[in-house]
């Protein structure tokens, strides 16, 4: 046996050690990898609201858009082909997409699945989209024109003149709370013969198209680079790529309040304003960087292709789109359920008693009878002493060990019933006064009992119980006289 139980707790303990531990918090997923029918990925983005996920594509000589389901990731009907590489994605209003094609920008209509080339004319090259649906706008930066510009997507015409920066921009995000664009620029400049490098971050005012806010970033070489926002708390998160960090940034005191470290070169960011959780590229580690602003460090690394280069976020269903190695990794975060409670049970009364179902055991002859209210009372009112029957002399007392004595134990009383009690036991019931009768049993208390000692003592205990129902009672008699007595006057 011992062995059989050191065999089970052996297996126990491996099986322990081989199985992973269930997460106890928020955790992340990955769903699947997205490859392209052909060519490598370039750009990814996702419409919550049609469950759509759009990627480009391009082998160097075809270039395509695929539509995927992001519940199933299967394909959506066939690969639309693109006159150019599409380098960068943005959705407009109406679920339209706007797509980067090096010198325009181009629509396609998911309804119709129709691509209108030259939707808005750029001079320059196209690198970076944000667009904001509810206001109608869509932010262009322009890499050749150092330059953001803002457009109608109603119209495609500009709104107001081209923001131009000093070096060209390197992100661009849109808080749509507040229709507000940010660019970031990174770049060194000589001052008194040492080279500095500025990292700046820009507010562009999306109704007017105006630069209103310039935010100072440090001189960190090739800092600056990504950049998202908390439309929520009108925070703004910008990645350093060689210093391994990322600066949070008050918007609205236009002022850095604290730096997150981020190993491995961040630069693609992306925030989920519902689980406020900061998404992180590491282009040096190909993997992506889960952040938690609030605790100030990386919770969780999601394993990538190689080389992240873009982020696409799904705020309803917390799920992120890498473009990675030519192909989209879809990652869900996953939050473990609460326990469901136990009910609590209901308490069992106490004190009553809970039936057994067995069968109650049959009364015996050694049960003592109560004695008559009679004798109580008068022994109670007149203070006298109860009379109690006189000792047999125990001189003329059968020898119990006699075999010839009718009244000595027979053979048969080792047949009584468990529990039963000798018959020669004395009456020890409580409230019974010592030497006093008990009444005689009768009806079907007294047939078992008597029947179980056995046919041989049935005569000899009626006769003894009649003999001490009649002492009793000849008791009773003496006392009241002695009192009638006591109570009369003297002559």
């Amino acid at each position: 046996m011992r062995t059989v139980l050191l065999t089970a707790a052996a297996a126990l303990a491996l099986t322990g050690a081989a199985a992973a531990p269930a997460p106890t918090g928020p955790h992340h997923e990955t769903l699947r990898t997205i490859t392209p029918p052909s060519g490598a990925a370039l750009d990814a983005e996702v419409d919550p609201a049609a469950d759509r996920l759009y990627v480009s594509s391009s082998d160097g000589t075809a270039h395509h858009l695929t539509v995927y389901d992001t519940a199933t990731g299967a394909a959506v009907g066939d690969p639309v082909p693109l006159p150019a590489p599409a380098t960068v994605l943005a959705l407009g209003p109406g679920g339209t997409l706007h797509l980067g094609l090096s010198t325009r920008i181009a629509v396609f209509d998911p309804a119709t699945r129709t691509l209108t080339d030259d939707r808005v004319p750029v001079s320059g090259s196209v690198t970076l989209l944000a667009a904001d649906p509810g206001q109608g706008r869509l932010y262009v930066g322009d890499q050749a024109a150092k330059s953001v510009t803002v457009y109608d997507t109603a119209t495609g015409a500009a709104v107001g003149d081209p923001v131009v920066l000093p070096f060209h921009p390197a992100g661009l995000a849109v808080d749509t709370t507040r229709h507000t664009g940010y660019a970031t620029y990174v770049g060194g400049a000589v001052e008194n013969g040492t080279v500095v490098y500025k990292n700046v971050l820009n507010a562009v005012d999306g109704a007017t198209g105006r630069l209103t806010g310039t935010i100072g970033l440090g001189t960190t070489a090739l800092g600056s680079m990504g950049v998202t926002v908390d439309p929520t708390t009108r925070t703004g998160y910008v990645a350093n790529l060689a210093a391994g960090t990322v600066s949070v940034v008050d918007l609205a005191a236009e002022r850095i309040t604290g730096t997150l470290p981020v190993p491995g070169n961040p630069k693609a960011l992306a925030y989920d304003p519902g689980t406020a959780t900061l998404y992180a590229a590491q282009t040096g580690t190909a993997s992506v960087a889960v952040v938690d602003p609030a605790k100030g460090a990386v919770t969780e690394t999601l394993p990538t292709g190689e080389r992240p280069a873009a982020l696409a976020l799904d705020p309803e269903d917390h799920t992120l789109y890498t473009v990675a190695g030519g192909a989209v990794t879809q990652t869900v975060r996953r939050t473990p359920e609460e326990p469901t409670p136990e009910p609590t049970p209901t308490p069992t009364k106490t004190g009553e008693p809970t039936p057994t179902g067995e069968p109650t055991a049959e009364p015996t002859d050694t049960a003592s009878p109560t004695p008559t209210s009679t004798t109580t009372a008068t022994a109670t009112a007149t203070g006298q002493p109860t009379p109690t029957a006189p000792t047999p002399d125990t001189t003329d007392t059968p020898d119990p060990t006699d075999p010839t004595d009718p009244t000595a134990p027979s053979e048969t009383t080792s047949a009584q019933p468990p529990g039963t009690a000798p018959d020669s036991a004395p009456d020890t019931t409580p409230g019974t006064a010592p030497g006093s009768a008990p009444e005689a049993l009768t009806g079907s208390a007294a047939g078992p009992a008597l029947a179980s000692t056995g046919g041989g003592r049935t005569l000899p205990l009626a006769l003894a119980a009649a003999s001490f129902a009649a002492l009793g009672a000849l008791a009773v008699v003496l006392a009241r006289r002695r009192q009638r007595a006591e109570e009369e006057p003297a002559p």
